[in-house]
């Protein structure tokens, strides 16, 4: 077998858990149902997953792997605003294709509680673009006193915020327009005391108004 063909079978058996999850739930992963969906048998699924377990642990992985690899792609030419925006903006679910891709992503999060590898990889993901974000906030506001507090406090409005919009509570767009306010607050640079006027570049745009935010499809299963 060639490695084009390994890549593909296992990427294949990767997608399948994500559609099993999406559909039925994390509660419905097993290696009889990632076999359905996966248009495989069970013993194929075994030969490159021998676990439930090594299944989800993979899975994940991947997840994480590929939203990485969509946000590089994606801000690849972007400056250092558009590349917060995205990077924060990301958990809110703009458009109904990516719902689901968020939808398994929280679902991931709620397996973790009783599910210490899990657990490690999303604390790790986390701390990551935690970090990513507090260098992207200091770069957009130099004169920002705490980026690493003021980071944590996006991501956590967030994920808040997506989960509001997952369980209906919220609208996509209102979701969207809290956050951009947010995060326009944090990155409006401070005025001199003196003159009135903002220090630095007094043209600066906002942050979230000239880019959109990713479909979500970074932080799910294509």
């Amino acid at each position: 077998m060639s490695n084009a063909e390994h890549d593909e079978r296992r990427s294949a058996i990767i997608h399948a858990v994500w559609q099993v999850i999406a559909h039925s739930g994390m509660g419905a992963v097993s290696m009889r149902n990632v076999a359905a969906a996966a248009d495989s048998s069970v013993g194929r699924v075994q030969y490159w997953f021998p676990s439930k377990d090594e299944l989800l642990r993979a899975s994940l992985e991947e997840m994480l792997s590929a939203a990485a690899r969509i946000h590089s792609e994606a801000t690849e030419d972007a400056d250092d605003r558009e590349a917060l925006w995205r990077l924060v903006g990301h958990p809110i679910p703009l458009a109904e294709s990516s719902r689901a891709g968020v939808s398994v992503f929280h679902q991931y999060v709620a397996a973790a509680f009783n599910h210490p590898a899990l657990a490690r990889m999303l604390a790790e993901a986390k701390e990551g673009e935690e970090s990513a974000t507090s260098l992207l906030l200091g770069r957009v506001n130099p004169g920002l006193e705490d980026p690493r507090a003021a980071a944590r406090s996006l991501m956590a409005a967030a994920d808040g915020l997506s989960m509001r919009v997952l369980i209906g509570g919220l609208s996509a767009a209102e979701a969207e327009q809290a956050l951009r306010t947010e995060l326009d607050r944090l990155t409006a640079p401070e005025k001199d005391s003196t003159t009135g006027t903002a220090r630095g570049d007094h043209r600066r745009k906002s942050v979230a108004g000239s880019t959109k935010a990713p479909s979500g499809d970074w932080q799910g299963p294509p």
